[in-house]
């Protein structure tokens, strides 16, 4: 029911959501010649983009930033002034593309005069996004000075095709004492920036050299390869920097997939086409006999199909695999002509025929 609910929104809503971002003002990010290096502070960062924040009467430190891009990597430089520079003064740097819908979320890493810091579990920011930020930090007297550098690999979902349009919020929280609260100095708000967005060059996208589906909306990098997303609960489109394994495809379209057999499914782990193509099954969701004797109708599992093509991967049919309605899954078969068949527990069948493309439904079911 609640992917449902989620699918028929993404399908209805995303448009207004890309027409709203495309009216939205932006400025450009300029393009760097080099890299910006800490030495020299702000005076050596070639860049006339200036950010600078909403100062709340009262506060005792404030900070100057500017942002620049060259090839596969955005940069940003900030100079904070604080009367009271201490360990606990923490620099934040959030990135969110907010035409990528309303599933997806912004990254954040922190910064202090030591240099960078967990952004912690709450912050939804992956490990390996962590890992490939790098900053470098200097502290003079009472002024803080950081340089880092945020490659694509590392960039939360961003549009496929549409202008790169984001919010870039930085965040200086100032803590004068160990256990005095925080005042918070920034150029955003609600995580949207006072004014204008900003928009990067297209360089970054087009030096990826990725080849998605036209279906593909938005992409998202990660660990081991790539996603492209549509309007549907799964993504519609994975490519892997490797051998893509059905393990590994599970891993990256849906790192909380399910074991089918764990919640009494009967779905096999893989499926041959008549053409000798590979299609792999992945389970999500939650499990709505999750309490035994019970049901619960706010809960579903899902199933996701994918034919694999050496190092990538297209959905080729997303269904129900367990629902209050249906019952589970009991058996998932496909023939030697095409033509897959997905029965559940309690008697309905659902059929669907292999178009070169996907699978199509082919009647409405039967008991």
């Amino acid at each position: 029911m609640r992917a449902t609910a989620l699918s028929f929104c993404l399908l209805f809503c995303a448009p207004g959501v890309a027409s709203a971002q495309a009216e939205r003002a932006s400025k450009p990010v300029p393009s760097l010649s080099r890299p910006p290096r800490i030495q020299g502070g702000l005076k050596a960062f070639a860049s006339p983009l200036v950010l600078k924040p909403v100062v709340p009467e009262g506060a005792t430190a404030s900070f100057t930033a500017k942002v620049g891009a060259r090839k596969d990597t955005l940069y940003v430089g900030v100079e904070a002034t604080d009367d009271q520079l201490q360990a606990g003064d923490l620099l934040t740097l959030s990135l969110y593309f907010p035409g990528t819908g309303p599933t997806s979320t912004g990254y954040t890493w922190r910064f202090a005069f030591d240099g960078k810091r967990a952004s912690g579990a709450d912050s939804g920011t992956p490990q390996f996004a962590q890992d490939l930020v790098t900053a470098a930090v200097q502290r003079q007297g009472n002024k803080l000075r950081m340089m880092a550098s945020v490659p694509v690999r590392a960039f939360p979902r961003f549009p496929a095709v549409d202008p790169l349009v984001m919010d870039l919020c930085l965040t200086y929280e100032d803590r004068d004492s160990a256990d005095g609260k925080a005042a918070s100095i920034s150029n955003c708000q609600s995580g949207t920036m006072v004014g204008d967005a900003l928009r990067l060059p297209d360089e970054p996208r087009k030096g990826l050299k990725l080849k998605p589906p036209e279906s593909v909306s938005t992409l998202e990098p990660r660990q081991d390869g790539w996603l492209g997303w549509d309007y549907m609960s799964y993504p519609a489109w994975a490519q892997a920097d490797g051998e893509l394994t059905p393990s590994l495809l599970r891993g990256l379209v849906a790192p909380d997939a399910i074991i089918p057999s764990t919640a009494d499914l009967n779905v096999p782990d893989t499926l041959s086409l008549p053409d000798g193509g590979r299609v792999v099954t992945v389970v999500t969701g939650k499990n709505p006999y999750a309490v035994a004797g019970q049901c619960d109708a706010d809960d579903e599992l899902r199933l996701g199909i994918y034919l694999v093509d050496g190092k990538t991967a297209r959905r080729v049919l997303e269904w129900p695999a367990a629902t209050c309605a249906l019952g589970r899954t009991s058996s998932v078969e496909l023939d030697e002509e095409g033509v897959l068949s997905i029965r559940y527990s309690n008697g309905t069948s659902m059929t669907f025929a292999w178009s070169g493309t996907h699978f199509s439904r082919t009647e409405l079911g039967k008991r």
